[in-house]
């Protein structure tokens, strides 16, 4: 069973050398990906290709982030014979049991997907701040919706294997081409195991963090997320239609909407009442918000409930 290894790369001078030093003989293929550094992670990366047959290169002439960088990785795994790829980054984060161990269990169970979740008891080593691990809570709790399954959890990780079965049917949306594109894969893969049975694992990996600072911004990512878990549930309803398992979720998914869409208007009418001088009982409309509200939540969440019993058999939690 052969693996190929992508490593991202962006101005990874003091750490890629030492990184794929450590992988490059435990891979059949090798594909760092330079997003277009602008110190000297490419004359490193030329001198290495010299030493190593199974290290490829792909330079970026200008930075395209992160997300499309790593497509492109895939994009270059498509060319080979291996049967699956792992992806981390250049900046020596992930420790090199976890990666050994993807391996492993790849090896015995045949994942199409494994994504790993950093926060656990000793998932961390150093400090990050606190809006991070709240960001991150918040990410996770919209994969949740996003998947219908509340087991999935760091949808933001980095670290993570798919097998070429699964990378075929991947494709990473403009909109993810520079952050939060963990988050897509896992809620797309999720999905698309509905109708392709991929079988998916969660697995528990470390991170050390050494007090880089992040260039990511929380703003933009926190409307991407929100953006794209409201066009995803949309998209999945049709998904969904299509599988007699979760026809029934299906359904409830459009009767949640109908709530929702009652819920907003119903608010909407109390505020202008109450603050725009519109005539009517504001007091009225704001226990049929609440109504509404909750109703839509107890829909959405039996929805919810279908659909993980049934994801759930294609979900396992590895060590």
């Amino acid at each position: 069973m052969k693996f190929s290894l992508i490593i991202l790369a962006y101005n990874e001078e003091p750490t890629i050398k030492n990184v794929i030093e450590k992988y490059i003989s435990k891979f059949n293929n090798v594909i760092t990906v330079n997003d277009a550094s602008k110190d000297q992670t490419n004359s490193i990366l030329n001198n290495l290709k010299k030493e190593y047959s199974n290290l490829s290169i792909i330079n970026n002439e200008k930075n395209l982030g992160a997300g499309r960088s790593f497509e492109l990785g895939l994009e270059q795994f498509l060319k080979n014979e291996d049967e699956f790829v792992i992806k981390i980054d250049g900046d020596d984060q992930f420790d090199e049991k976890d990666v050994l161990k993807l391996i492993d269990i790849a090896s015995k169970e045949r994942f199409d997907f494994i994504k790993c979740d950093r926060f656990w008891s000793k998932g961390i080593v150093g400090d990050i701040p606190n809006i991070r691990y709240f960001g991150n809570a918040f990410a996770s709790f919209l994969i949740k919706i996003s998947t219908g399954n509340w087991r999935v959890n760091d949808p933001l990780n980095g670290l993570f294997l798919f097998s070429k079965n699964a990378v075929n049917k991947l494709k990473l949306p403009k909109l993810f081409f520079r952050y939060g594109y963990p988050f897509f894969i896992t809620s797309e893969i999720s999905n698309l195991s509905i109708n392709y049975d991929l079988k998916i694992a969660q697995y528990k990996n470390t991170i050390s963090y050494r007090n880089e600072e992040s260039s990511i911004s929380a703003i933009i990512i926190f409307f991407k997320l929100i953006y794209f878990v409201f066009t995803n549930f949309l998209r999945k309803i049709s998904i969904k239609l299509r599988n007699s398992d979760l026809q029934i979720s299906a359904i409830l998914d459009i009767f949640s909407l109908i709530l929702l869409s009652l819920s907003v208007f119903s608010i909407g009418r109390f505020f202008s009442i109450r603050y725009f001088n519109y005539g009517g009982p504001q007091g009225n409309w704001f226990i049929v918000f609440l109504i509404f509200s909750i109703l839509y939540l107890v829909v959405l969440i039996y929805s919810q409930k279908i659909e993980s019993v049934v994801k759930k058999q294609n979900f396992k939690e590895v060590n």
